[in-house]
């Protein structure tokens, strides 16, 4: 099975071609449906309608999350915000799924935009979910790769200040960092089937570990090839990256064309 790649395409798709327990962990964020909403008047994505029906959107996410769990090894780290278009469908969600969930994972934001009109509140949070198949038993984690007492499931970090030109919808680079390090070792293999402009394997080569994605756009994948031409540098907690690792052997500083490798779904088997 191909790694460091991210394939052009539709994810269920995608997902349906890859074995059982062929990843160790998933991070992802899915759109989150917010067509339609009072904070834009116009899509968030290029090639995907983001204005789904409760019923729609709730069978889109039920798939993929069943596909997800049926690829994974350990943990679906799946980031959202509730928001008017898609409460119903979540809250469909969590009981659909309650028992494969592991943990409540809570992003703070100390400075979340304002409401946009009398009486609606901040959104001063979102939600990323830890999903599990094979560990679903008490909150204790039993595959993980952190400290005791260094660690909280609530994570107080800044509203995104790392949009890319072009994509809009991109979560922070310390998202992914902080649940590929603390919940994989050098040369796991981490999927994220909504890859957008490439954060999560930025990560995961900073931190030696091997991806694969999935992306509808062709114009995003473009986007996440060249920010990972760029030279990358530390890990969440600071630890330095090894650009040495026989797992990289692409040239990410520009001088190579073929790193991540964009490919269209019929290449995957």
């Amino acid at each position: 099975m191909r790694t460091d790649v991210i394939y052009n395409g539709d994810c269920i798709q995608g997902l349906k071609r890859l074995p059982d327990n062929s990843v160790d962990i998933v991070v992802t964020s899915p759109p989150y449906n917010i067509g339609g909403s009072i904070h834009h008047n116009k899509n968030m994505y290029n090639n995907y309608d983001d204005n789904l029906s409760d019923d729609e959107y709730l069978n889109f996410i039920r798939e993929c999350l069943n596909e997800l769990l049926r690829v994974t090894k350990y943990y679906v780290f799946f980031n959202f915000q509730i928001l008017s278009n898609n409460k119903n469908s979540y809250l469909e969600i969590l009981h659909i799924f309650k028992e494969n969930i592991k943990e409540f994972f809570i992003w703070a934001k100390p400075n979340p935009a304002p409401g946009v009109q009398p009486g609606l509140f901040a959104n001063g949070f979102e939600f990323i979910i830890c999903f599990s198949k094979f560990d679903v038993n008490g909150r204790t984690f039993k595959h993980h790769y952190t400290k005791q007492g260094k660690l909280s499931n609530t994570i107080i970090q800044k509203t995104n200040k790392d949009f890319v030109d072009g994509h809009f919808a991109c979560f922070g680079k310390w998202l992914p960092k902080f649940f590929v390090e603390s919940f994989t070792k050098e040369n796991d293999i981490v999927l994220d089937p909504f890859m957008g402009s490439g954060t999560t394997a930025k990560a995961c080569y900073e931190l030696n570990r091997r991806f694969i994605g999935f992306e509808l756009d062709l114009e995003y994948c473009e986007i996440a090839r060249k920010r990972l031409k760029q030279k990358l540098i530390t890990g969440f907690f600071g630890t330095q990256a090894n650009s040495t690792s026989s797992s990289f052997n692409k040239d990410l500083t520009g001088n190579s064309d073929e790193f991540p490798q964009i490919l269209p779904l019929a290449e995957l088997r």
